[in-house]
């Protein structure tokens, strides 16, 4: 995965050890929540115009984030069967649900949001004053049943608040397990930037967009049990053939160095993978001095190793400037009036720096910085 805002997927890495995932994948450690203890049943209250987490918060007799119960409708896909089915997913306050794990926890197909008039059929009231105590009784009343997973955060918490499944109204005092009792308890959440690693005490995690170039697929003997593809072991015995499968994106490599190396005039290649090390640019072609110069340069750039691009057009020389720096080819050597004095210029595109060079030199000189990778 390569690091850049046009990537297609989100990375959790900790900057402390090699743990790194997928968000669909990551998991973080959270500290331990303290609740205080609550009352041995639930207790509903008014809350009107109460909609929102934030709104419970700032609600007079409401709760923190951390001691909300945020409960949300989907409609999943049984994997198998096709059929789809309800379910709450029910998380702390201040987390964020991620859909993939709820699909992959369920073993889903697929899974969407409810609609609308799918949560008031369900629940008898709209979002925002949803919860899972006595859901299973409403959709029952709605003949319908209803499948609710808890994220593990909510594991063993007391003394919470969540919607009263009753329009501008709550219940405070809850316990998840003795007033809900999910069907099942899973990793819902998507990690945060700065939570702690999950697999070392001193790291906090990094999340940030990336790229993928390349990839890994562990096939194992899946499709080649289905092709009843078999090699021979040392003694003689058949056995199904492990797979995987390797794959490096090309473009994507491309695509990732450009993003991540580039300014106002355009790309500056890596060393590596830049289609020239080095452009001899003519500054004036009707000149014969300059431009017997030049193409001696770039033969003898192109004799050193080098791969050398020759802008020999009949173009002003700013203009061959700007295509050069929008290329983003790495060294551009400018033979022009200096070459009476014995000298070009070395420009270097990643620094923006110019240096006369003398003839004699100048070869070394992008020799040495173009394959040192200086």
């Amino acid at each position: 995965m390569a690091r850049t805002n046009a990537g297609e997927d989100f990375i959790a890495v900790c900057a402390s050890c090699d743990y790194a995932g997928n968000l669909e994948k990551a998991t973080s450690r959270l500290p331990l929540v303290e609740d205080e203890v609550g009352p041995d049943m639930p207790i509903e209250f008014p809350t009107p115009g109460v909609r929102t987490i934030e709104d419970l918060t700032k609600f007079e007799g409401g709760a923190e984030a951390v001691r909300q119960v945020k409960t949300l409708v989907y409609v999943a896909t049984n994997a198998t069967t096709q059929e789809q089915f309800p379910v709450l997913a029910l998380m702390r306050g201040d987390h964020q649900l991620h859909e993939t794990k709820l699909a992959d926890s369920l073993g889903a197909s697929a899974v969407r949001a409810a609609h609308p008039e799918e949560i008031r059929n369900l629940l008898g009231a709209s979002a925002g004053s949803l919860g899972g105590v006595g859901a299973r009784d409403k959709a029952g009343h709605a003949k319908k049943g209803v499948h609710i997973i808890a994220d593990e955060s909510l594991r063993g918490r007391h003394n919470m608040t969540t919607g009263a499944n009753k329009d501008d109204h709550h219940i405070r005092g809850v316990d998840v397990r003795r007033d809900i009792n999910p069907d099942a308890w899973a990793d819902l959440r998507t990690v945060a930037a700065g939570e702690a690693c999950p697999n070392c005490e001193a790291g906090t995690l990094d999340v940030f967009k990336a790229m993928e170039i390349g990839h890994i697929f562990k096939l194992g003997t899946k499709y080649s049990d289905s092709m009843n593809a078999k090699v021979l072991t040392q003694d003689g015995k058949e056995t199904p053939i492990v797979m995987g499968s390797y794959g490096i994106g090309v473009e994507r490599i491309m695509s990732a160095a450009i993003e991540q190396n580039n300014d106002t005039d355009g790309i500056v290649w890596p060393r590596a993978i830049a289609p020239f090390d080095v452009v001899v640019t003519v500054t004036n072609v009707k000149q014969k001095e300059i431009t017997d110069a030049g193409e001696r340069l770039y033969e003898e750039l192109k004799r050193a190793g080098l791969e050398v691009l020759l802008d020999d057009r009949d173009e002003r020389a700013g203009v061959k400037f700007k295509d050069a720096d929008l290329v983003g080819i790495p060294f551009r050597v400018t033979v022009g009036k200096k070459i009476t004095e014995g000298k070009v210029e070395l420009f270097d595109r990643a620094i923006k720096q110019t240096t006369d060079v003398g003839l004699d030199e100048v070869v070394a000189q992008v020799q040495e910085r173009a394959l040192s990778g200086l």
